[in-house]
């Protein structure tokens, strides 16, 4: 998903070098903000093996459409193809656009440009934001759930009323709070389900205002030792564009079945698409 999905990268590695790598459970609860710094360093980290996977996203759109997706991720992007509209397989007139969509990928590289760049703009501000989060909010320790993987610390957040943010981006924050669980001992973000208590102004390259009564859940799971990713993301804003076009967010997303596969170049993963969807395809129509 791309997920999914919200940083200097030295800035990162010099924080790293002045933390511990772990948090006693007294200092969970009487230094909250310091484990949430270390999870946010550790979501902006660059693996050290890069790993790439074949994944399901499926997405329902604020119309009610579900929209299942077969993703794949590759050393240049992430590309996706629909295989199937509320659960029904693609028609062959479906599957033509969507071939047709992806193809212009390959055949025309101002195409696959423009997306590299749009997922790269996407990427830093996803780091830009979870790397703010420790500094923007008071945390506090409300207690610790177990797990088969080991201990969700679960906290308690809201805006640091000393905090100014350093841009229209990060405004969102202040109008933002909710709850925060960090797995243990891996020390990464597990979920934050947040909610705007009230309107805020922010940026997004578009400008705007965000009603009051706004929420946003995201989780990550480790879906591959070592490798987490955002599993499940739920987006509900309503709003403003410029203080004029209506804004009306509602998407519900989540994604499974994560299988590894080698780095690929853009035209095998997109044969890698198009053959899965048609596998797909068979399958759900009972192999014919």
């Amino acid at each position: 998903m791309n997920k999914t999905r919200f940083l200097s990268r030295l800035a990162v590695m010099l924080c790293a070098l002045m933390v511990p790598a772990m948090l006693s459970a007294q200092d969970w609860k009487t230094n909250p903000r310091q484990l949430a710094r270390i999870a946010a360093e550790n979501e902006n980290k660059p693996p050290d093996k890069p790993m790439y996977f074949m994944h399901l996203d499926v997405k329902r759109n604020k119309n009610g459409q579900i929209e299942t997706r077969e993703m794949v991720n590759t050393p240049e992007i992430a590309l996706g193809r629909i295989i199937a509209i509320n659960g029904h397989p693609l028609s062959a007139e479906e599957k033509s656009k969507e071939d047709a969509r992806l193809n212009r990928l390959v055949t025309s590289p101002d195409e696959l440009a423009k997306k590299q760049k749009a997922q790269r703009a996407d990427d830093a501000r996803a780091r830009k934001m979870v790397q703010a989060i420790p500094d923007a909010f008071n945390f506090k320790y409300v207690g610790t759930e177990k797990t088969e993987h080991g201990d969700l610390v679960v906290m308690s957040f809201s805006p640091d009323p000393n905090w100014n943010a350093p841009d229209r981006e990060l405004q969102v924050f202040t109008g933002m709070q909710g709850v925060l669980k960090i797995a243990v001992p891996q020390n990464r973000i597990a979920l934050m389900d947040a909610t705007l208590f009230r309107g805020v102004d922010f940026g997004w390259g578009i400008f705007g205002h965000l009603n009051a009564g706004g929420s946003f859940l995201i989780e990550q799971k480790e879906v591959a030792p070592t490798y987490w990713d955002t599993t499940h993301m739920k987006l509900h804003f309503t709003g403003k564009i410029l203080l004029v076009k209506s804004l009306d967010i509602q998407e519900d997303e989540q994604t499974s079945d994560y299988r590894p596969v080698d780095g690929m170049s853009v035209a095998e993963a997109l044969n890698k698409l198009k053959q899965f969807g048609e596998e797909y395809g068979k399958s759900a129509n009972g192999g014919q």
